[in-house]
């Protein structure tokens, strides 16, 4: 199968050269179905919390992107159904950079009136989502 063969491929990268802020690989040895971690950003208010999502790759990957999946509750202006098209790395990268710096432009949100919260009342928005992060240990 080659989507089990680029699986691999994105597994022995990450093993080679991991990044910092996440770890990410298969449950068990399903290589179809990964967990990732995502660490809270220094900085913001998700500093001191573990995230963790569900990653389920197609049988058509890389024609399909994988399913993406928060396990954890998180209170973000940019994620409710996330379904991304990057590749693997930059996917989790990109959703780390995501803790860190939320998109609050038009068009980037999926949750507007956190996106509201966010830009109007900046010191609200980070004391609900460290409340809501820490709820959820």
């Amino acid at each position: 199968m080659a989507s089990k063969m680029w699986i691999q491929t994105h597994l022995r990268e990450l093993l080679r050269s991991p990044a910092s802020g996440f770890s990410v690989g298969p449950v068990e040895d399903d290589m179809y179905e990964w967990q990732a971690t995502l660490m809270g950003p220094p900085g913001s208010p998700y500093e001191g919390n573990l995230f963790f999502l569900s990653l389920c790759f197609p049988l058509e990957y890389p024609f399909r992107p994988p399913t993406v999946s928060w396990k954890t509750p998180i209170l973000h202006p940019n994620i409710d159904y996330p379904r991304v098209f990057h590749p693997l790395l930059e996917l989790l990268q990109a959703l780390y950079d995501m803790l860190l710096h939320p998109k609050v432009e038009e068009g980037d949100v999926y949750l507007v009136e956190i996106a509201r919260m966010f830009v109007l009342e900046k010191e609200k928005y980070e004391e609900e989502a460290r409340r809501l992060t820490k709820a959820s240990r």
